[in-house]
């Protein structure tokens, strides 16, 4: 197996699976991995992050914008992170959104999760656990397919046995605002009368809450140096 030395790095545990650990899931697997991480549970963190943000003094303000430009004089910088609405703000023909489809179920005797071919998953978490998924490039589409459930259902049920016939919660999809590469970086957009700074971060697909907290610390690093007075821009 090759070692991964990115995530070697991060992770308290990270190492080649045991043969034990291989034949835990059916088939005949060479070649796995075992590692400890922790989990963040989106439906949960992100009110969590909210309420963090509003408590540290920040405001929210709920309104339509056609351009960033309209932000002009308001702000002394901008941070976009408006996701797949980029690529409308921006004319950014490279973000497209890449659909996913999960199954919430209960199965408490899952207590590991399990990653597998043809981004297959198994994810227990704080509500359920949860199987996945499916990577539907450049689609719009946010209702349930059912066919995505079935090939789901089937491809988790051969890999952990043991979920056939669990209770499925709830099933949802959503919408990942992929850009090849993650867009972090300084812009200065011309106005009628002068310029906005604009720190773009956005593009991070079903990456998101993975990368955040890097990519957040480096929009804060540009973010000063766009207020520097002799900033570069």
């Amino acid at each position: 197996m090759q070692i991964n030395h990115y995530i070697e790095k991060v992770l308290p545990v990270y190492r080649a699976a045991t043969e034990q650990e291989l034949t835990i899931c059916p088939g005949e697997w060479k070649y796995g991995s075992f590692f400890t991480t922790i989990l963040a549970e989106c439906r949960l963190f992100q009110p969590w992050a909210t309420e963090r943000f509003l408590d540290n003094g920040g405001r929210i303000v709920t309104g339509a914008l056609n351009s960033l430009q309209e932000l002009h004089g308001k702000y002394d910088v901008v941070v976009n992170c408006t996701g797949l609405g980029a690529k409308r703000l921006c004319n950014d023909h490279k973000l497209v959104p890449i659909r996913g489809q999960v199954i919430k179920v209960r199965a408490t005797w899952v207590k590991t999760a399990f990653y597998a071919d043809f981004d297959t998953y198994v994810i227990p978490g704080f509500e359920g656990v949860t199987l996945g998924g499916c990577r539907n490039f450049d689609s719009y589409n946010t209702e349930v397919s059912r066919y995505d459930s079935a090939a789901i259902r089937e491809r988790c049920e051969s890999l952990l046995p043991s979920l056939k016939g669990a209770k499925v919660l709830r099933e949802s999809v959503g919408l990942r605002p992929h850009r090849d590469p993650v867009r972090v970086e300084i812009e200065l957009l011309p106005t009628t009368n002068g310029s906005l700074r604009v720190v773009h971060n956005y593009g991070h697909g079903g990456y998101g809450v993975t990368t955040a907290p890097g990519t957040a610390k480096y929009a804060v690093k540009l973010v000063k140096e766009a207020l520097q007075t002799n900033s570069k821009l």
